[in-house]
């Protein structure tokens, strides 16, 4: 008999690499059409939560304003949602069993769209956070099941073509979402972002309904850690609330922040000790013993919060400071679509032949380089939109295509198959939790650094001084009475310490990329050695999961 510990893994083992078994895979029965129908359903469904990533960054600060809050609650509505999406993926597998795959996919898809009806209609800030976490959580519960039956359908022979082909919207919350996402929020308004996850998803879910109904499996039940996930979920709600509301309420002056610090952190310690004294744990917290799992892992999910942080904080100064409108900040990140995906590819066949220590830290050391030259912007110029921004963001989607390949092979390294299962489970969960912190933890970096800056300009603006008086006269020969100036000042005072900041933001992450260069280091190395073909597979495979959302 099977201990609960094996049941609950193999309950996640079906969401990532049963389904690469050739004696139970079989070629598919479905004709050429419903199988070309089959495809475009669940790809739309994956390419749909997905783009509901990146697309709504650009458009934040249209739904505060809104919504009627201030912008500073703009991130919010970003990082419940990979709370949420982060929630869902060590419970996916026990789910998965308990309810049957088709049937959680059918109904996470149905959730969803309930949930983009509720933030398209609300007015409210509470019911839309609340329609975001729901369609984060459910959204988030469909991903690795729309890979499961897609490898489903296919012969051994085409399984790499269908991880490449499920993998293309790998990259959208990076590449075309800001833009289309700003593009549909400038020219229809931002609740038709959600106006269209009601008929697409409906339609990804008839399809499948209607071409895999006969495949529904019958439920098993295994043993969940029910009060681990509880114990989890708080302290993440609470520690999250701290971080978005901490500087809006000058954070540990305000009692209720300081005891929903102190109550987040009981129940992540108490979390902590339940998962090592149980016999099935939610997350196998043991696995950060290993050396090369633990730097892999923080490796991986602070490499992600400074991207998704940076990209999140730039799309919001480029309109905020800039006068961008949503499609031309989102357009900004257009170039990454040059490089990312040939460069994941190219990646993943020069992986085995070199340490992944090697290839990790040239690409930490990449990303610090375009931190950099990034730090360099003046966002004033409207030509540097077409200069600048265009080559380091083609430098940007270099690194991006070569971030989650050498990493997950650190990680992976060293582990059988069950523990690999696991990492991937627990390293999947850390990289969106990183993405969660990421906007708060910039955002309050930038807001200190420009208001630092804007005290310096405005001390060094004094009436004694011969270019101060020059500006003022300036003014004044232009029509700007001595009130209207000196409000004119202020106001590129402002502007110029917003930009000032933003360069700090930049330069910040650039030594932080420096020193994760030299933390794989410490790493055991990975040996080079050449693989079968199934088990090359299987390692693609699990790339692919560790890199959506």
């Amino acid at each position: 008999m099977k201990t609960p510990e094996k049941n609950n893994r193999a309950a996640w083992a079906t969401l990532t690499h049963d389904s690469l078994n050739t004696s139970v895979t079989h070629k598919p029965k479905l004709t050429k059409v419903e199988f070309v129908f089959l495809n475009f359903g669940l790809l739309l469904g994956n390419i749909l939560v997905l783009f509901n990533t990146g697309a709504f960054a650009s458009v934040t600060l249209h739904a505060a304003g809104d919504l009627g809050v201030s912008p500073s609650h703009a991130a919010w509505m970003q990082t419940y949602y990979f709370i949420a999406l982060a929630l869902s993926l060590p419970i996916s597998g026990w789910l998965s069993t308990k309810v049957g795959e088709i049937r959680l996919y059918l109904g996470g898809l149905i959730i969803m769209v309930l949930a983009s009806l509720l933030c398209s209609l609300t007015d409210d800030l509470f019911w839309f956070l609340f329609g975001r976490g729901f369609q984060g959580f459910f959204g988030g519960l469909t991903i690795p099941l729309s890979q499961t039956l897609l490898m489903r359908q296919y012969p051994p022979e085409g399984k790499s073509f269908a991880v490449a082909l499920w993998s293309m919207a790998a990259l959208s919350p990076f590449t075309i979402g800001p833009a289309v996402g700003g593009w549909i929020g400038d020219e229809f308004g931002w609740r038709w972002l959600f106006y269209l996850n009601v008929p697409l998803p409906l339609l990804a879910a008839g399809l499948t309904w209607a071409l895999l109904s006969e495949e529904i499996q019958t439920p098993r039940k295994i043993p969940f850690d029910g009060i681990g996930f509880l114990l989890l979920t708080g302290a993440l709600v609470c520690l999250q609330t701290v971080l978005n509301q901490g500087q809006d309420s000058d954070w540990y002056n305000a009692p209720y922040l300081v005891w929903l610090t102190t109550l987040g952190l009981s129940l992540l310690a108490y979390f902590v000790v339940w998962e090592l004294s149980v016999r099935a744990p939610l997350l196998n917290l043991r696995l950060f013993l290993r050396r090369n799992f633990f730097i892999g892992t923080v490796t991986l999910s602070v490499a992600f919060m400074l991207v998704y942080g940076l990209l999140s904080v730039l799309l919001v100064r480029l309109q905020a400071v800039a006068g961008y409108t949503s499609f031309l900040a989102g357009s900004v990140l257009l170039p990454l679509i040059f490089l990312a995906k040939p460069m994941a590819s190219v990646i993943h066949k020069i992986a085995a032949k070199f340490d992944a220590r090697l290839l990790v830290s040239i690409n930490m050391l990449l990303f610090a380089l375009y931190c950099e030259w990034t730090s360099s912007y003046d966002f004033h110029k409207r030509g540097s939109f077409f200069d600048q921004p265009l080559w380091s963001q083609v430098l940007e989607g270099f690194c991006l295509g070569g971030l989650f390949v050498p990493l997950t092979t650190l990680f992976l390294s060293g582990l059988n198959t069950k523990r690999q299962t696991q990492a991937v489970e627990l390293g999947g969960m850390l990289r969106v939790l990183g993405g969660s912190v990421a906007s708060p933890l910039m955002s309050v970096f930038w807001e200190r650094r420009a208001a630092q800056h804007q005290i310096r300009l405005v001390d060094n603006f004094a009436p004694v001084d011969a270019l101060s008086r020059e500006v003022v006269g300036n003014l004044r020969a232009a029509g700007f009475h001595d009130s209207l100036a000196i409000a004119k000042v202020n106001a590129v005072a402002n502007q110029h310490s917003a930009i000032l900041g933003l360069n700090d933001t930049f330069r910040l992450a650039a030594w932080i990329f420096l020193g994760l260069a030299l933390l794989v280091w410490f790493a055991h190395p990975t040996t080079p050695k050449k693989s079968a073909a199934k088990e090359d597979l299987r390692q693609i495979k699990l790339e692919k999961l560790i890199e959506e959302p």
